[in-house]
């Protein structure tokens, strides 16, 4: 897995435990020996701080499940949009029906547009024609990609860490999910224009290839 895709699944769930350990810090009825169960001496913290650096490679798993279930939302969001006859059936892909009908026509595919297949459409675009023909666009198409899913899928561990730490008792107090709350809106802006830019690009170089 290369880089930019790396990164996908480090930046959430150093959200969700930066989030949880604000919490914690903000809450003087809980602490870390309250949640471990054990009581922990301060000669032990070395070895306890160690086992946590180790355990890095536990992030990933965190973040693909993040991932996924930010994935599962807006596609499950993004049919029932499709159904009842707006955009196409996975957020990854947005075209107006001039823009679809203008990929469908460089992709060279038979009959009319379908937008239930505007996604697969999208996909052989970007990477039959932009890859190929325009490849620094297609390597922008995908940084703004990055940014808009790093930006949801924060946006989803934070939720999550608000949730999962009232399981773990840390007090909803106003000095933690206020400002949880205000970075999920500012990262819900930052996703909502880097999608926005990433399918108007798509479908100016629709319209581009076809000479409008």
């Amino acid at each position: 897995m290369d880089e930019d895709r790396r990164i996908r699944f480090f930046v959430a769930p150093f959200m969700f435990l930066a989030s949880l350990a604000w919490g914690i810090a903000r809450d003087p009825t809980i602490g870390l020996t309250s949640l471990l169960g054990v009581e922990l001496k301060l000669n032990e913290l070395p070895s306890l701080i160690a086992a946590i650096a180790s355990g890095g490679l536990a992030l990933f798993p965190l973040g693909f499940a993040i991932g996924t279930i930010t994935y599962v939302v807006l596609r499950l969001i993004s049919e029932a949009a499709c159904f009842f006859g707006w955009g196409s059936r996975s957020h990854e892909v947005h075209f107006s029906a001039p823009s679809l009908a203008a990929v469908w026509r460089t992709i060279e595919m038979p009959g009319n547009p379908d937008r239930w297949e505007a996604f697969f459409a999208g996909i052989v675009f970007d990477y039959d024609v932009l890859a190929k023909n325009h490849e620094p666009i297609h390597r922008w198409l995908f940084r703004r990609w990055n940014a808009f899913s790093i930006s949801v899928t924060s946006t989803t561990a934070l939720i999550l860490s608000l949730g999962f730490g009232w399981f773990l008792g840390i007090g909803w107090r106003n000095d933690w999910h206020w400002p949880v709350v205000c970075l999920c809106v500012v990262l819900v802006a930052s996703a909502i224009l880097s999608w926005r830019d990433t399918m108007g690009m798509a479908q100016f170089m629709a319209r581009r290839s076809q000479g409008r």
